[in-house]
């Protein structure tokens, strides 16, 4: 702008200087006509017209200096983050389902579609040490209404890999099965559970469920890698109707308890060795305490090829001390494996219970499911069409003391998000 303006100056200056030179010239006159304009009159004509044209030029110039300079664009003011909420920042959430179709020949049992159930499951790290844990289950009934269940609620401290503590409701450490595969059917190769294993919604008559207290962690055993874990809890009601796990009141004053201890070696990886033992007293109508004692021995071996699950089971209710004859007891086992094809892995299942008819607790209607004999073969294929969705097909012949045989195909997509 400095340069434009000082060469204008100069060529005003100039043109100044040529018209006073002009003017102040001495008059020359020529021999000429009245009505014909003499040269300096041209050239005074052309002069100021010069002029008009440079003091144009320069009002322009003066306007443009005079107009105010455009301001540089100013970048919009970064969007402030959003307020971060930090209950959120801790909290995980992850959702399961399942919904299938099943056909069988027992009548008069009908073919179906069915859900399975919508599991919730959260977890939060509250401090390097302190965690909670909550599984919320909606769950289809055979009436066809579909409710929500509290599956379990735990507040959990870490002290080391030596000692957890968890106190709420949990899944009962009653063998390898019930401590490893929750709830959410996408965690397990087939679309069912053992008999054994079975939840109370869907007729189980194992205490799976506990509210009390549990303790955990690894036995300094160098490669041996010994785990234990101690249970205190409520136990069960096993009166018909009720709600198995007692989770605000327990029926008599004693509680349930329940040890387990696993081995999972380090120079065999996938293997995985132990045994369980629960003890309760069940209160009945007759306001007399059965003695309950289960015992659960279980060998696994799984990797990323294989899965082969083997486990056994006694139940033993001692009736003694209420004037009943004897002691009862209940077998139980099953065996089940795989393979996997890359996405595809067909699987193989058999399993067996055998409760005794004249069993006070698991033969009689009137406190609770009959649990009978029980048993066969499950074969089954599951495809995993994409990381947290599964498909599976099964085949189950099932034989029951006083049942005729009976055949059932099921299938079911599951999925985890």
């Amino acid at each position: 702008m400095k340069t434009i303006w000082g060469s204008s100056l100069a060529r005003m200056s100039r043109v100044i200087g040529i018209g006073l030179c002009v003017l102040l010239a001495p008059p020359v006159y020529a021999q000429q006509t009245p009505n014909e304009p003499t040269a300096n009159d041209e050239n005074t004509r052309q002069l100021l017209r010069r002029i008009d044209q440079l003091e144009a030029k320069l009002a322009r110039l003066e306007e443009k200096q005079a107009a105010p300079a455009l301001a540089p664009p100013v970048a919009e003011p970064a969007a402030l983050p959003a307020e971060v909420n930090s209950v959120n920042e801790l909290l995980k959430l992850n959702l399961l389902g399942d919904v299938g179709y099943r056909v069988q020949d027992l009548k008069p049992s009908t073919n179906t579609f069915e859900i399975g159930s919508l599991d919730l499951f959260m977890t939060a790290h509250l401090s390097n040490r302190v965690g909670v844990l909550a599984e919320v289950l909606f769950i289809a009934h055979d009436d066809n209404s579909i409710t929500p269940d509290v599956e379990r609620l735990l507040l959990q401290y870490k002290q080391s890999d030596l000692l957890t503590m968890a106190v709420g409701r949990f899944h009962t450490t009653i063998g390898y099965y019930n401590s490893t595969f929750h709830q959410g059917a996408w965690f397990q190769t087939a679309i069912d559970r053992p008999f054994m294993y079975n939840f109370d919604d869907v007729g189980g008559f194992l205490p799976l469920q506990e509210v009390g207290i549990s303790v955990s962690g690894q036995i300094p055993s160098g490669k041996l890698g010994l785990r234990y874990v101690v249970e205190a809890g409520n136990g069960r009601d096993q009166l018909l109707g009720g709600e198995p796990a007692q989770n605000r009141r327990d029926s008599n004053n004693g509680k349930a308890f329940n040890m387990a201890l696993s081995a999972r070696p380090r120079w065999i990886q996938g293997v995985d060795v132990g045994f369980s033992i629960y003890h309760d007293h069940l209160t009945f109508s007759d306001n007399i305490n059965h003695s309950e004692l289960i015992s659960t021995i279980h060998a696994v071996y799984r990797n990323g090829t294989y899965e082969f699950l083997n486990e056994g089971m006694l139940v033993r209710h001692d009736h003694t001390s209420t004037g009943a004859p004897g002691v009862f007891h209940t077998p139980a086992f099953y065996t089940q494996f795989s393979r996997s094809f890359g996405a595809y892995r067909p699987y193989f299942r058999y399993q067996y219970i055998n409760a005794g008819d004249n069993e006070p607790i698991y033969g009689d209607p009137s406190d609770g499911p009959v649990v009978g004999r029980r048993n066969g073969p499950s074969v089954g294929l599951r495809y995993d069409f994409t990381e947290h969705t599964a498909f599976k097909l099964q085949y189950d012949r099932l034989q029951r003391r006083g049942v005729a045989t009976s055949n059932q195909l099921g299938t079911q997509f599951s999925f985890m998000f």
